[in-house]
């Protein structure tokens, strides 16, 4: 009994396979279709033994071709013969249920070879295809490696972040508790009608303080809020900073009235800036060395370069280590220090506020462990508006607190 062979392709490329087959000898009961569904009735009617098919047909086409193909003659050898080589392709027709996937290019003989095979191979496939399938299963697996690896960091840094971010909801209760109750007491206090009134103006500043303090915590929170939603808007202009430097050192003056603050500020500072932003931002250093002082001084130090405006602080403290530094930074919950055995105050926010203003306003923020112990924290904000900053200045401070190496945020 002669073997039958379905045709399904444009009506030129199926007479080149019927004389390509007829020159290798090979004796075929052939039928043509040339659309899809006209294949389908002829595979139901003749129930062929091989089924040469190219998907791209008028009418029923693709892998629905293939599979109603498949469905109605079982036990037909279906090959794809087309002129779409990719990778996706050829995967999607041995879904499909194909036994074979050649190209075009490569003419009507490697069908025919494929066809003298039908009983021998369970699949075959060009070597063009065989390269580009091995190619992409190359590329599949490495990709998958690299896949398995940052899934494994991604989960690694949301375990750290939920860490972080319940110990920033214990400190900051804590931080906010604080105030409130200072706040409380100092209130039961005035109702007491028999204090003098010295005593009275001092409770009525401590209150001041407090609420002061506590309006500082929700606006740290409300900022960090809007950065990461990516809700800020700046006003920048061409803006004179000293005063808004000097108003923010009164400020830590005030809430840290036993750390002796310098200043070395100019007249006047013009930067290309958002004044107001600005000035969260110095709080923000100048409260942390403030808290890490260990009862020595703390400079607030100005001035105005070619590459833009430089404002650093720096304390004589223990300093922070650099890893920590690295972390408040980049992490909008590290305070640096266990929140059980916290010893300084701080919603862990200053840091890492104060380098996303700063990175919104187009400057840089770097930091600088000090030889002799301590830190200077500093950043370069443009003197105009086409300015672009892209590494920290070389600012001339003094020799014997010159850092001998930065750590840098970009």
């Amino acid at each position: 009994m002669a073997n039958k062979l379905l045709l399904c392709d444009s009506p030129h490329a199926a007479a080149q396979l019927q004389y390509a087959l007829i020159k290798s000898g090979e004796l075929f009961e052939t039928e043509v279709a040339t659309d899809g569904f006209r294949a389908v009735e002829l595979c139901a009617r003749i129930q062929p033994t091989v089924i040469v098919c190219d998907p791209d047909l008028e009418g029923l086409s693709g892998t629905e071709l293939l599979r109603r193909l498949g469905g109605t003659a079982p036990r037909a050898r279906v090959f794809v013969w087309a002129a779409n080589g990719s990778p996706d392709a050829v995967a999607e027709a041995l879904g499909a249920g194909a036994a074979g996937y050649l190209l075009k290019e490569e003419g009507p003989e490697a069908v025919v070879a494929a066809v003298r095979s039908v009983r021998d191979s369970t699949v075959e496939l060009s070597p063009k295809v065989s390269s580009m399938l091995a190619q992409r299963l190359a590329a599949s697996i490495v990709r998958e490696r690299e896949l398995e690896a940052s899934v494994a960091d991604l989960s690694e840094q949301l375990d750290r972040v939920t860490a972080a971010k319940a110990d920033f909801l214990a400190n900051v209760s804590h931080e906010l508790r604080t105030p409130v109750t200072v706040a409380k007491g100092i209130a039961y206090v005035l109702k007491n009608q028999g204090i003098s009134e010295e005593e009275r103006d001092e409770f009525v500043g401590r209150l001041e303080a407090s609420l002061e303090r506590l309006m500082m915590l929700v606006d740290e929170i409300l900022t960090i809020a809007e950065l990461d939603q990516g809700n800020v808007t700046l006003q920048q202009a061409e803006s004179d900073l000293a005063p808004v430097l000097r108003h923010a050192a009164d400020e830590m003056h005030r809430q840290f009235p036993q750390v002796i603050l310098v200043r070395e500020l100019p007249e006047t500072l013009t930067a290309w800036a958002d004044p107001v932003r600005v000035g969260e931002i110095v709080r923000q250093i100048l409260e942390n060395a403030c808290r890490y002082c260990d009862g020595q001084p703390v400079l607030l130090r100005a001035r105005s370069l070619e590459e833009g405006v430089v404002v650093s602080v720096t304390d004589r403290g223990r300093g922070i280590p650099r890893d920590v530094v690295s972390a408040a930074f980049n992490e909008p919950f590290s305070t640096g220090e266990a929140i059980l055995r916290k010893e300084r105050d701080g919603a862990g926010v200053g840091l890492h506020m104060a380098r996303q203003l700063v990175l919104e306003h187009g400057g840089i923020i770097w930091a600088d462990p000090l030889p002799g112990g301590g830190s200077r924290v500093s950043f370069c904000l443009p003197n105009r508006p086409d300015q672009q900053l892209t590494r920290p200045p070389v600012v001339p401070f003094d020799p014997e607190t010159q850092p001998t190496s930065a750590i840098t945020s970009s």
